[in-house]
């Protein structure tokens, strides 16, 4: 079975975030040619291939759903692409779970049963289907105003899990004997910033998939305050 990685990110905090989880996906066993970065926020498409991975810069921003318009758009084939943000680090386990798709080959399979961050893996030939396909370009934005980047993530903060909680059929959770009975599948392990910088970020940690978060923006905010540095 084929299964894609694509990261999420984008080109102001590309240089900080990419080096840490490409160097962790890689360490516990993901191929680099089955890693795609998609890099939001260029003025023009160009694909690079790398010795660590294939890189797209792509013309849009479309925060987390970038990398599936650009899949759907430019029709980049595999059985399964796995979704996971650029602030993500996984651990030994995460390449066996991933693997582990169900024989009945669900549609999606999703990080948790709590909002998942629109993280987890989605079959090829459902994101290409019309109703999902569609839904996808409609939400390409191309706009980089500081308005338009601020409407379009505050727009995602109720939209979380577009398609992949809120679009049909329900999306199957990986490893889920693993989950609490409430729902919730992670702890807080820390408080460190992986990257450096001066912003508080706290680190989740989800035992199913064996994945740390390095969040930053965890409570509700106001809409100008999603649009932050790392």
């Amino acid at each position: 079975m084929k299964i894609n990685f694509a990261i999420a990110t984008n080109k102001k905090f590309e240089n900080l975030t990419v080096p840490v989880i490409l160097t962790s996906l890689i360490n516990n066993g993901i191929e680099s040619d089955l890693i795609h970065v998609f890099s939001a926020g260029y003025e023009q498409y160009e694909y690079i291939s790398t010795k660590y991975c294939h890189y797209h810069k792509l013309d849009h921003n479309s925060f987390e759903y970038s990398p599936l318009i650009t899949i759907v758009e430019r029709q980049l084939e595999s059985e399964y692409w796995f979704l996971i943000h650029d602030t993500c680090q996984v651990g030994p386990r995460f390449k066996s779970i991933v693997y582990s798709i169900p024989e009945s080959k669900p549609e999606k399979l999703a990080l948790t049963v709590t909002p998942s961050m629109s993280i987890g893996s989605y079959r090829y030939d459902y994101l290409m289907t019309d109703e999902v396909k569609n839904k996808l370009l409609a939400i390409k934005n191309t706009d980089y105003s500081e308005k338009s980047m601020t409407d379009w993530k505050f727009w995602g903060v109720d939209a979380e899990d577009y398609i992949l909680h809120k679009t049909a059929p329900p999306a199957q959770y990986y490893s889920p004997e693993l989950l609490r009975p409430h729902g919730q599948d992670f702890v807080v392990v820390d408080y460190n910033n992986w990257y450096g910088t001066n912003v508080t970020r706290r680190t989740e940690y989800f035992r199913s998939m064996d994945l740390y978060k390095n969040k930053s923006n965890w409570v509700l905010k106001k809409p100008e305050e999603y649009i932050r540095d790392l």
